[in-house]
């Protein structure tokens, strides 16, 4: 991280008195980064909560939520205190977790699994995430063998790469991922589009029981 500029200080330290930290702050060296530690500390759990309520997932909420620290941490000496420091972290937040929502909705367009302008496509931008993640284990099931359900799984709910799923899955054929994933798109559209256009345009598909 670039060093703190003396104006960085002074914010993180008023943070620090303005949510009661206890302590009192110091304003120098290895001190000021436990102090910035301690501010990110105290809004850890908020920041956890915004991006549970936007993704809707606890472990992908927590990588997000840890992500959001470092790229805090990393850019804190840009941080120029137009707005509290907690509200900053939250921008940050929100603004990965909308990043890792639509490359979700989008990896089923962009690698040609369905089309941009199809009814299908249309269809499952309304889906919430959990949601769209669920209806592509259902189509992988019921079309996909045991590899290529994780090699779906690995790119369309992970979002990995072709050479990262390669390297995971210990494909060895020439083609790896690249080849695997163009055989699963070629069994996964029919099916993927059907239960679609069963969903019509509802906005979801989840039965609340009580």
């Amino acid at each position: 991280m670039t060093a703190p500029s003396q104006a960085t200080e002074r914010r993180v330290l008023a943070e620090l008195r303005r949510l009661g930290a206890g302590q009192a702050p110091t304003v120098t060296g290895a001190a000021l980064a436990g102090d910035i530690e301690r501010v990110f500390a105290l809004h850890s759990d908020r920041v956890y909560g915004l991006c549970l309520r936007l993704v809707r997932d606890p472990d992908r909420a927590r990588e997000l939520a840890q992500e959001t620290m470092l790229r805090a941490w990393q850019g804190l000496a840009g941080f120029r205190g137009e707005s509290g420091l907690g509200t900053w972290l939250y921008v940050i937040a929100r603004n990965l977790c909308f990043q890792s929502l639509r490359k979700r909705s989008e990896l089923l367009t962009d690698d040609g699994v369905l089309e941009v302008d199809s009814a299908g496509a249309d269809a499952l931008r309304l889906l919430q995430v959990h949601e769209r993640e669920e209806l592509l284990r259902q189509a992988a099931a019921a079309t996909l063998e045991p590899l290529e359900q994780e090699a779906v799984y690995l790119r369309y709910v992970e979002g990995l790469g072709q050479e990262e799923i390669t390297r995971i899955l210990e494909l060895e054929q020439a083609s790896g991922a690249r080849g695997l994933l163009q055989r699963c798109r070629r069994k996964l559209k029919r099916e993927l589009l059907r239960r679609l256009e069963e969903l019509g345009h509802r906005s979801t598909f989840v039965r609340v029981t009580h």
